[in-house]
C-alpha cells in the first residue's frame, strides 16, 4: 500500500545481488495492490529465476508510507493473484521424472569412443541428465536429446555400470542403467586347448594334462573347469592340473579354457570324464584255524581247515611246508580250505601252515602249525617151506609171503599239454560223497592219490595257463591209471 502517488516505490533485493524497483505511479494510494512489475511499467515484470533451496529476499528504501504485506514466488508468471495470493501456489513436485539408458545397452561390449545416450520425461519438465560409470560423473546434459561422448580408453577393460540419472526442478530424481564390458586394446582370445586328458591315478586323485593354447599377445593362463564350475587357474606355461582330494568310484567331468592378459577367453575344451578307482583294500584276512594234517599213504598228506575271514573276502590260501631237516616253502595254494600232498617220502614227518589272501594281495598271519608222518612202507615177508620128490633125494624151496607188495594209488597218472610236455603248478580236485580234495601235481605233472574206496567220483584237472578238465565215473577194486592232456588258453 502506498500514501499517494509519489510514495509508491520500494527496492526487492534477491540473495543479496539483485535489485528491482517494484511499483510506481500506476500503484494506487491507499489500497492494498497486488504489484508485479517494476520501474512504474506495467510490461516490465519482476522475473528471477530461482534454483530449489532456500533464498534470502529484502527490502530496501522503501518510500515512506510504503507498507509490504507479502511476498509471492510465481512459477506460473500468468497467473494473477487475488485476495492473499493463494490462487496461484502451486502444489509441491513429486513426480518422478522417467528416464531410459538407451545406449549402449545391457550386455554391450564397447571400445575407444562410446556414446552415452538416454531420453528423459517429467510431468513438468526435465532439468538434466547426469551420466555415469559406476560412481564416476562423466557429463551433465540439460537438453533433449540427452547424450555425451565417452573415452572408455581411460578406464580398465572388465566390467561396468552405465547409469544415467534424470532431475527435474523440483529435485525429484530417476536413474537407469545397463552393465557393460569394455575392451580396449587386446581383443582377440586363445585358442582352444586341445588334447586334454583326465586319468585317476589313486582312489582321491585325477591328473589333468592338455596342449597349449596360442594367442596374438600371450597365454597369460587357464581355467580348469569340473562339471561346468570353476576350480582352479593356472599360468599360461603350467599344461597339468591335479586335482586332489576327490571321492572315491566316482565319475568326474573336466573341462579347460584359455585366458590372454586382457582377460580374453577362449571357448572350453572338449570335456574329458574319468572314474576314480575305490579305495584300496589294506586289511588282511583273519588267519585260518583248525588245521589238520592226515597221512593217508606212504606218499600223501591231506589237510582241512576252518576258513579265515575278511573284510572282502579270501580269495585263496598258500600252504606251507617243512621238514626236520628243510625250512618252511610255499608247495602250492587252493580255493577251498582243503589240500592234498602227494609224493611224498615214506616214514617222513611233514609240518604245514596256512596262509589265507584277499584279492588286494593282503596276506593273513600263518595259522597255527600242523603235522603229520607219511606211512612207512610195507615189509617184505618170508613164505612158507615146501617139499617135493626129485629123483634120489629132497630139497626145500622158498616162496614169497603177501607181505612183499607195495601198495597201489586209487587213482593216477601224469598230466601233459599237446606238446607231450608235464603240466607243473598244476593239481586235481577231487569231489567224492560231497567233499572236495585237492592234490598237488609234481614236477613231472604226475598225482598219485590213495586209500579212496570204490564209488564214484568226480576228478577235475587245472593249472596255470591251461584249460580244465573234469571227468567221472566209478572206482572199483583195481588201481585207475589215467593220464590226461590239457589245452592251453
Amino acid at each position: 500500500m502506498a500514501p499517494d502517488a509519489t510514495n509508491n516505490t520500494y527496492l526487492l533485493e534477491v540473495d543479496g545481488a539483485t535489485c528491482y524497483n517494484v511499483g510506481g505511479g500506476l500503484v494506487p494510494a491507499s489500497a492494498w495492490t497486488w504489484v508485479a512489475y517494476q520501474g512504474g511499467s506495467a510490461t516490465s515484470y519482476v522475473q528471477q529465476s530461482l534454483a530449489a533451496g532456500s533464498h534470502t529476499l529484502k527490502l530496501i528504501g522503501n518510500a515512506p508510507g510504503v507498507k509490504v504485506d507479502r511476498i509471492v514466488a510465481l512459477s506460473d508468471t500468468a497467473c494473477v493473484p487475488t485476495a492473499y495470493g493463494d490462487n496461484c501456489n502451486v502444489p509441491d513436485d513429486t513426480t518422478l521424472p522417467s528416464v531410459t539408458l538407451t545406449a549402449p545397452t545391457d550386455g554391450a561390449t564397447v571400445s575407444g569412443s562410446t556414446t552415452l545416450s538416454a531420453t528423459a520425461s517429467d510431468n513438468v519438465g526435465v532439468a538434466k541428465v547426469e551420466f555415469y560409470d559406476n560412481s564416476t560423473l562423466l557429463a551433465t546434459d540439460t537438453t533433449s536429446p540427452y547424450s555425451t561422448t565417452w573415452n572408455s580408453s581411460t578406464v580398465t577393460n572388465g566390467s561396468h555400470l552405465i547409469t544415467a540419472r534424470a532431475y527435474d526442478a523440483a529435485g525429484n530424481v530417476s536413474s537407469d542403467a545397463n552393465t557393460i564390458t569394455v575392451k580396449n586394446g587386446d581383443m582377440q582370445a586363445p585358442t582352444v586347448p586341445a588334447g586334454f586328458k583326465a586319468t585317476a591315478p589313486s582312489y582321491n586323485t585325477v591328473k589333468l594334462t592338455w596342449t597349449a593354447s596360442t594367442d596374438d599377445v600371450g597365454v597369460t593362463g587357464y581355467t580348469v573347469m569340473r562339471g561346468g564350475v570353476p576350480i582352479a587357474n593356472v599360468n599360461g606355461t603350467t599344461l597339468s592340473y591335479t586335482d586332489t582330494p576327490v571321492s572315491a568310484s566316482t565319475t568326474y567331468s573336466y573341462s579347460v579354457k584359455a585366458f590372454d592378459a586382457a582377460q580374453n577367453t577362449s571357448a572350453e575344451s572338449a570335456h574329458a570324464s574319468v572314474t576314480t578307482p575305490a579305495v584300496p583294500d589294506t586289511q588282511p584276512p583273519t588267519a585260518a584255524s583248525g588245521l589238520t594234517a592226515t597221512a593217508i599213504s606212504q606218499s600223501q598228506i591231506n589237510l582241512s581247515w576252518v576258513a579265515a575271514s575278511d573284510n572282502i573276502g579270501v580269495v585263496s590260501y598258500d600252504i606251507y611246508r617243512s621238514t626236520d631237516t628243510s625250512a618252511a616253502q610255499k608247495i602250492g595254494s587252493s580255493a577251498t580250505t582243503t589240500f592234498g600232498d602227494s609224493s611224498l617220502n615214506a616214514s617222513t614227518k611233514y609240518t604245514y601252515y596256512i596262509i589265507a589272501k584277499d584279492a588286494a594281495g593282503n596276506a593273513s598271519i600263518p595259522s597255527s602249525a600242523a603235522s603229520a608222518t607219511t606211512q612207512a612202507p610195507p615189509t617184505t615177508g618170508t613164505g612158507g617151506s615146501g617139499t617135493g620128490t626129485g629123483g634120489t633125494g629132497t630139497g626145500t624151496g622158498t616162496g614169497s609171503g603177501s607181505g612183499g607188495t607195495t601198495t597201489p594209488p586209487t587213482v593216477g597218472g601224469t598230466v601233459t599239454g599237446h606238446d607231450h610236455k608235464p603240466v607243473r603248478h598244476g593239481w586235481v580236485v577231487v569231489i567224492v560223497d560231497h567233499h572236495r580234495y585237492t592234490f598237488q601235481l609234481d614236477q613231472h605233472g604226475r598225482y598219485a592219490i590213495f586209500n579212496f574206496g570204490s564209488g564214484r567220483y568226480t576228478l577235475t584237472y587245472q593249472a596255470k595257463g591251461y584249460g580244465s578238465r573234469t571227468i567221472s565215473g566209478s572206482l572199483g577194486k583195481k588201481s585207475l591209471i589215467k593220464n590226461i592232456t590239457l589245452d592251453k588258453r
